[in-house]
């Protein structure tokens, strides 16, 4: 298949060059009869790599991101007379563990640890925060590595032991409602709204490639945000569009989002 083709439509540079990894992939399965698998991807990008795949009729794909409602996820393509249940298992998982009594931990703590032994993000799924331990969810290739060389974690010593599939254990994520009013639906003036900074801080965080909306990134200050949306802003973290009201006397829009805790 040629990826030029199959990738016109895309304009961002970082996402084509995921889209032509994906492509190479795919035709390998079909040069060689063998099975596949593509790196961690984001929704945005599994929606695209999955629109590609769709014009493959003879490759077979599976999205698998370790756990039902997942963020990250892998595709593993594979010829289309394979059956799905006599594929090797493409992911594994990993608890760690330690005393973290004096020392909250948070998710950037753990994936810092992580990279820093060297390890691409791309090789790295969800990573799942509990009190005392957390769940990451990670390429075959690299779980018995972790589990050697992860020893400390924002200067607490750690456990690492594989786990099961099954022993996933999902944590409800915490929000809190946040209620304002917006000049417009213009994602330079939500994230203002949102985040209680000014339009010249948010036009900013746009300019320098910080703003996504549904995992997409964002360059242009005037694109409109719908009910549903997930805005997410590098430094800021995200937020979930609830709704957006009819005009106050003023003339501004009553916005409702959910932000986390």
């Amino acid at each position: 298949m040629d990826k030029i083709q199959l990738t016109n439509h895309i304009r961002d540079i970082n996402l084509k060059n995921k889209m032509f990894k994906v492509i190479d992939r795919a035709n390998a399965v079909l040069k060689g009869y063998a099975v596949k698998n593509t790196e961690f991807l984001n929704p945005f990008e599994v929606k695209n790599a999955v629109d590609i795949l769709n014009a493959y009729t003879d490759i077979k794909y599976r999205v698998d991101g370790g756990y039902e409602g997942s963020e990250r996820s892998i595709i593993t393509m594979y010829p289309y007379y394979y059956d799905e249940d006599d594929l090797a298992e493409s992911l594994r998982f990993i608890q760690v563990e330690g005393n973290f009594k004096f020392k909250s931990v948070h998710h950037r703590d753990y994936l810092g640890s992580i990279l820093g032994l060297g390890i691409k993000r791309e090789k790295i799924g969800d990573i799942i925060i509990h009190e005392n331990f957390c769940q990451v969810v990670v390429d075959a290739d690299i779980c018995d590595f972790l589990s050697m060389n992860l020893t400390r974690v924002a200067r607490n010593n750690v456990r690492v032991k594989e786990i099961m599939r099954i022993q996933i254990e999902q944590t409800p994520k915490e929000f809190k409602d946040k209620h304002t009013t917006v000049s417009s639906d213009r994602i330079d003036c939500v994230i203002s709204g949102i985040y209680d900074i000014s339009r010249q801080d948010s036009m900013k965080y746009i300019d320098s490639d910080r703003v996504h909306i549904n995992f997409e990134p964002v360059n242009s200050k005037s694109k409109s945000v719908m009910p549903g949306d997930i805005i997410s802003v590098r430094g800021k973290g995200r937020a979930k569009i609830e709704a957006i009201g009819e005009p106050t006397k003023k003339g501004r829009l009553k916005l409702s989002a959910k932000i986390p805790e």
